[in-house]
């Protein structure tokens, strides 16, 4: 955790996905993760994060409905969601789907790299924190990087 930087939350339901955005995330940002949407939108009220990052498959509340929530009935509608989700692997949609059918202002496609997770969190958040003198994702990327795949 990293007092006084800006906060993100997690919300997927598999453990391993939860783990890899916490080690990319916590060098820069206060993280706090959730396993499911229910879990997800409880947080967002009682944390009020910068940023949330969602998976688009969860029990109880699925991403979308939690990045309509975020965006349409909560105190906070200009807090920015990434929808990370593996729908889109075997479908070809248009770069601003997830923008216009939940209201992300961003998504990923599993299996993605720990860069790409920072690189947009990074533009989603103009932050303050200072770097860590090691990069954690440098050791990983040089041998071939991590893939999550998943639902």
């Amino acid at each position: 955790m990293k007092e006084g930087c800006p906060k993100i939350l997690i919300a997927d339901d598999v453990p391993e996905v939860r783990q890899l955005l916490r080690l990319v995330l916590e060098p820069y940002y206060d993280v706090i993760a959730a396993r499911n949407g229910e879990e997800a939108w409880e947080l967002f009220n009682a944390e009020k994060p910068d940023l949330v990052i969602c998976d688009v498959v969860m029990p109880r509340i699925d991403g979308v409905e939690l990045c309509r929530r975020i965006k349409w009935q909560s105190f906070a509608p200009e807090t920015p969601v990434i929808i990370v989700t593996a729908v889109t692997k075997d479908r070809e949609l248009p770069d601003n789907f997830w923008k216009q059918f939940a209201g992300s202002d961003g998504f990923i496609t599993k299996p993605f790299s720990p860069v790409q997770v920072l690189a947009m969190v990074r533009k989603l958040l103009a932050d303050g924190c200072e770097a860590p003198e090691h990069d954690p994702t440098e050791s990983h990327e040089s041998r071939g990087g991590y893939e999550i795949e998943g639902r």
